[in-house]
């Protein structure tokens, strides 16, 4: 899968390169998603945000629906709101992940992405 994690701290950068093993092809971006980084999010499969303090916007939601985008997955000490209509008219899944210490986080990350890989490619192979 095409990832791209945003807002990674140093320890969550090396954590997630280490867990991961090169098997996802991860973009690493320091700064929190938001109207001047979304970008980054163009061919992605999913988007990774961890503890994002700022509001992600209705803005910010459609253009990664238009990128193609299929997961969202965050963490955050909350869930934020999400337009009903951009979360039940789109194909962009939500995925919350709880706060939990790092080391534990990554490799959920991880894991979950590598089962989203195989049920997507468990999809495809059932379409044809």
């Amino acid at each position: 899968m095409k990832i791209v994690a945003y807002n990674i701290s140093q320890e969550d950068k090396e954590l997630l390169a280490l867990a991961n093993h090169k098997k996802h092809k991860i973009t690493i971006i320091i700064c929190p998603l938001d109207e001047t980084t979304v970008h980054f999010a163009e061919t992605k499969d999913a988007v990774v945000i961890i503890d994002q303090k700022s509001q992600i916007t209705t803005y910010i939601l459609e253009k990664l629906i238009s990128f193609g985008v299929k997961y969202f997955i965050y963490q955050s000490q909350e869930q934020f709101t999400l337009d009903p209509s951009i979360s039940h008219n789109s194909r962009l899944k939500f995925i919350h992940i709880g706060s939990v210490e790092s080391k534990a986080k990554i490799s959920q990350i991880i894991e979950l992405l590598d089962h989203l890989e195989k049920s997507d490619e468990d999809h495809s192979q059932t379409e044809l």
